[in-house]
């Protein structure tokens, strides 16, 4: 009995590591502050593709929701999809400047022309459970929630 009993226990030692290695690794969801960072730490951070889910802010607090919105950061170029459409395909224009709610703090601005020359500013502020933020450069800014994109 006590030569089953341990047979029974060494097994268990040796198949519970075994079992707990076969297990899936839970994601751990990226989380860090950009808007304080170099710029290199923000471009890697950004790069890829990114879905634009809302906007929230305004003066009146106003949430806006997005389909179909595309944004593909690529080494120093942006390229935005809307509806089908390409709104920016275009060189981004990184500027050291004193930022909005980044604590006074001087930051890298996200500068852009879309196709009808329309000047686009934003301040990368970071990334939230996976969730890159944006935010436009001014006092009554909306702050853009984008998820990463295939």
């Amino acid at each position: 009995m006590k030569h089953i009993l341990f047979i029974a226990r060494f097994s268990c030692l040796l198949i519970t590591p075994l079992w707990f290695n076969s297990c899936k690794k839970s994601h751990t969801p990226l989380n860090i502050t950009l808007y304080d960072k170099p710029l290199s730490v923000i471009q890697q951070n950004i790069q890829g593709k990114w879905k634009l889910i809302y906007g929230k802010g305004g003066i009146a607090t106003v949430t806006q929701y997005y389909h179909d919105n595309f944004w593909e950061f690529n080494d120093e170029r942006i390229k935005i999809v809307g509806s089908g459409s390409v709104v920016a395909d275009t060189t981004i224009n990184w500027d050291y400047n004193i930022g909005t709610y980044t604590n006074g703090d001087s930051t890298f601005l996200l500068n852009f022309y879309d196709k009808v020359n329309v000047p686009w500013v934003y301040v990368v502020e970071r990334i939230y459970n996976d969730t890159l933020i944006l935010h436009d450069n001014s006092s009554d800014a909306f702050f853009y929630h984008f998820i990463k994109s295939n």
